[in-house]
């Protein structure tokens, strides 16, 4: 189940699992990045990035793995690996910035009584 947030009035929502299944096989066909639900409470587009609902979905039994034997790894030498200076950065040109003048304030009205 993921659960997500309207980005508008903060309603909490969630997606169950047949539903997020769904919008993941839906998504992978028309190659979308989004799934798009609707706000119960204000009626918000809130888009969901599929990548999300991909990691957040119920995986299924793990199928059984032939274990291989692995065999050790060489020992490599390790080499250090030396930082190349960088050029000093050159100063920018200074840009003359003229000063404004403050606006001149504008006479305020009298009221007649």
């Amino acid at each position: 189940m993921y659960t997500w947030q309207c980005p508008n009035c903060g309603w909490d929502g969630q997606i169950m699992d047949e539903v997020q299944a769904a919008a993941v096989t839906e998504a992978d066909k028309i190659q979308a990045t989004h799934h798009i639900e609707h706000c119960p409470r204000c009626q918000w587009v809130v888009r969901i990035p599929v990548d999300l609902l991909r990691t957040a979905a119920p995986t299924a039994k793990p199928a059984a793995k032939k274990s291989v034997a692995k065999k050790p790894a060489a020992k490599q030498k390790s080499v250090k690996k030396v930082a190349a200076k960088k050029p000093a950065k050159k100063p920018a040109a200074k840009i003359a910035v003229a000063k404004k003048k403050p606006a001149a304030k504008k006479p305020t009205a009298k009221r007649k009584k």
